[in-house]
Order: C-alpha cells, then structure tokens, then sequence
C-alpha cells in the first residue's frame, strides 16, 4: 500500500519538504504498542521508537506519536533503532479524556471519520451514543452513526428515529455485519485516501464489521454473552 493510499497529499508534502531536507523518510504510524510505532512508508513499513526529544517536548501524553500521524523517521544506521523525529501537524484528534486518568490519550490522529458502532439488542444505550458523539465532533471528524445488528430489533426504525433525535446532522446506518446487509451503504465514506474510524463498546461488533469491509480476518471476534450481549475485549492495541 502507497503512503498515498494512506491519506498522504500535497499538503503534507509541502509540511514535510524541509524534513525530507534534512534526510527524513515520511511515514504514517499505523501501530502503537507500549515501547515501539509501526510506521507504514511508501515502500515498507517498519518498526521505530520516539526520540527523546519528541517525548521531551510534548506537553502532555496525547501530544506524543500516536496511530494515524504522519511522521518523519530517521532510518536505523548498522545495530541502531529506527526513530520518529517529527510529527506533522495533525487535522483531527480523537483524544479521550477518561475519568481516573491523569492525562487525555490520543486514540487516532488526522480520522476523517468516525463510524460510532452500536447494536440494536439489549447494549442499545443513547447516552452513551451522545458521549461518543460528542468525543467525535470535539475531535474534528465527521461522525457517522452505525447500527449494527439491526436484525434484532424489534423495530428497527423506530431505533433509528431515537437515535437521530439525539444526533441532529449525523447520517444512521442499520446493519447487520455477520450477514453483510446494508454494509454497502457504509462504502461511500471510504473515498481515496480518506481514514476512517470506529469507536464503540465492547460487543457490539466492531471487529467484525471491520473484517467484512476488509474482505478479510484483520481483526479478532469473540462471541457475546446471550444474557446481557457483551463481549469480551478483543483489540488490545490501536492499529490502522
């Protein structure tokens, strides 16, 4: 995949020009685990930590390289390590500020939007749609309203009326991802180069939604518990 395809434009090459100057290689990070990035370039990807003077001059945690920003790295020499030396100014934050926590952490950078995964089964919560829609708008992107498993609502359409009462301007989606109906609507907001996202609780079928857009198993799946329709937590990382 071409950094390209991966939302790369003029405007961040016209940002980056004095960087790739300097001998830096661009790059998008695509993984973040606990002491290295995943960065995608536009002929491999590779693995890289943060200099310190990135994490020396960041402010707070979400300032600091995250999945979706675009990077300049400075290419491993003989034994060394790969590093991110600079991040471009980022067009959208999605940062969580969660109770309990000392600092806000970026969840996705520079998303264009963000699909808001819920279910029509008993997990259906509207305040909870309103605090994840509210995260998104703050963050930049457009958000859009997916829910899934439409085929067990008892009236799907009446589920759909609340849900857009408490979402003025926000499109709603009805599927139903393990049989792939209405996945098509869904299809028109991954335009070239655009990134999208997904946020939702657990169980209400973000991995397998993101499999059946993929047209492959890049996410694992568990299944949910029939008393209360939750599931486990299956993506421990953030990846793009």
């Amino acid at each position: 995949m071409t950094l390209n395809a991966l939302g790369w434009c003029e405007r961040h090459r016209a940002e980056f020009a004095a960087h790739a100057a300097e001998g830096l290689l661009a790059g998008r990070v695509v993984g973040e685990h606990r002491s290295h990035y995943r960065v995608a370039t536009e002929t491999a990807e590779l693995t890289a930590g943060a200099t310190g003077r990135v994490r020396n001059t960041a402010a707070q945690r979400s300032d600091l390289p995250g999945v979706g920003d675009f990077v300049g790295v400075r290419l491993a020499v003989g034994d060394g390590a790969s590093t991110i030396e600079v991040v471009l100014p980022r067009t959208t934050a999605l940062i969580r500020k969660a109770s309990g926590e000392r600092q806000p952490q970026l969840l996705a950078a520079n998303v264009d939007v963000v699909f808001i995964v819920t279910a029509a089964d008993s997990d259906l919560n509207l305040p909870r749609i309103e605090r994840y829609l509210a995260l998104v708008r703050e963050s930049g992107a457009a958000p859009v309203i997916v829910l899934n498993k439409a085929d067990l609502a008892e009236d799907v359409d009446e589920t759909i009326r609340e849900i857009a009462a408490i979402a003025p301007g926000a499109p709603v989606h009805a599927i139903s991802a393990r049989g792939r109906e209405g996945i098509e609507a869904l299809e028109q907001y991954f335009a070239r180069s655009k990134t999208v996202g997904f946020i939702g609780s657990s169980g209400v079928g973000k991995s397998t939604l993101t499999n059946e857009m993929l047209g492959r198993a890049a996410q694992a799946t568990q299944e949910v518990r029939a008393h209360d329709s939750r599931g486990r937590h299956t993506t421990t990382h953030r990846q793009l």
